[in-house]
């Protein structure tokens, strides 16, 4: 762009902004505006590139500025314009660009996803998980929509990895933590590192063997984690040492999906440990556990029910 052309333009920018533009001025902006968008050859690739837009365009009207001498005032309005079409052109491309998201829907089984940036997320049974196919370069934002998820966060200091879950909103850097969500409340609890966990209205700060629950009633409140084997449920091989069959039970309904009932809640504080080695069937750990306890653990398709 010459000296005289970018005189011309300071010119009309400036004129434009003091709203000083005569009407007919302000047509010839608005009609290069829409001409150029209606019959531009937007390459993606290089959309983020100002300068190669604006050399585009600028010889697009280099050449029909050239057709007929009498063009030449409407070359200067059109160099002003490119300008402003330049400024508004990542406005103009954002809309387009289609961000592929997925969802992972587990049921009586657990599973494991690799995400983009390196993050493994670890679903539960009867779990739903959305996440971007890739990240943008600005976050890395998924949501957990129903169940429990056990994350290992790609350490990434640039780029936060933010989870949204039912009311709260977690934000990390790096760490290794569980997500679980039923419809009474929401919890966060950390394994290593540290999360930030926030509601509408507050904000906790965890850091490993801490905790957070999320309540509508009672909103956020933050404790001591008391016993970490219930955050092993994601693992293929499981080491239950003296836990108590409450316990026990919580865990297998994360890894099998299923659902434990009894008479007499006295029989949850029995203490037993236990291995769940990789690939074991549900009725091979419910005999196990008979074995072991002399109670009776009797299957009714996805419930289970204990009795003395």
């Amino acid at each position: 762009m010459t000296k005289k052309e970018k005189h011309y333009l300071e010119l009309l920018i400036e004129k434009s902004e003091k709203q000083q533009l005569s009407a007919a001025e302000q047509n010839l902006l608005d009609d290069f505006f829409q001409h150029e968008y209606d019959h531009a050859v937007w390459n993606t690739e290089i959309s983020d590139s100002k300068a190669h837009i604006s050399a585009n365009i600028y010889q697009n009207v280099k050449k029909k500025s050239q057709l007929k001498k009498h063009f030449y005032g409407y070359y200067k309005y059109a160099i002003a314009a490119t300008v402003i079409l330049v400024a508004t052109v990542g406005i103009l491309l954002r809309p387009q660009v289609n961000v592929k998201e997925i969802t992972v829907r587990t049921t009586a089984f657990t599973d494991s996803v690799k995400l983009s940036d390196g993050t493994t997320v670890y679903l539960a049974a009867n779990s739903t998980f959305k996440y971007p196919e890739n990240f943008d370069q600005t976050s890395r934002l998924v949501s957990l929509l129903k169940g429990n998820a056990f994350f290992k966060v790609a350490k990434d200091p640039a780029h936060p990895f933010v989870i949204s879950s039912a009311g709260m909103t977690t934000k990390v850097l790096g760490t290794s933590f569980h997500i679980s969500l039923d419809h009474r409340k929401s919890s966060v609890s950390v394994i290593t590192g540290k999360v930030q966990v926030s509601s509408d209205r507050q904000v906790a700060v965890l850091k490993a063997n801490e905790k957070a629950v999320f309540t509508p009633t009672e909103g956020l409140r933050k404790q001591k984690m008391d016993d970490l084997s219930l955050y092993s449920w994601y693992k293929k091989d499981i080491s239950l040492n003296n836990v108590t069959l409450d316990k026990v039970f919580t865990l297998l309904s994360l890894k099998y999906g299923t659902s434990f009932k009894t008479e007499d809640q006295g029989l949850l504080n029995t203490r037993i440990t236990l291995y769940v080695k990789n690939g074991l069937s549900l009725q091979n750990i419910l005999d196990q556990i008979n074995y072991i306890t002399h109670l009776k653990l009797i299957t009714h398709g996805n419930k289970i029910e204990l009795r003395q």
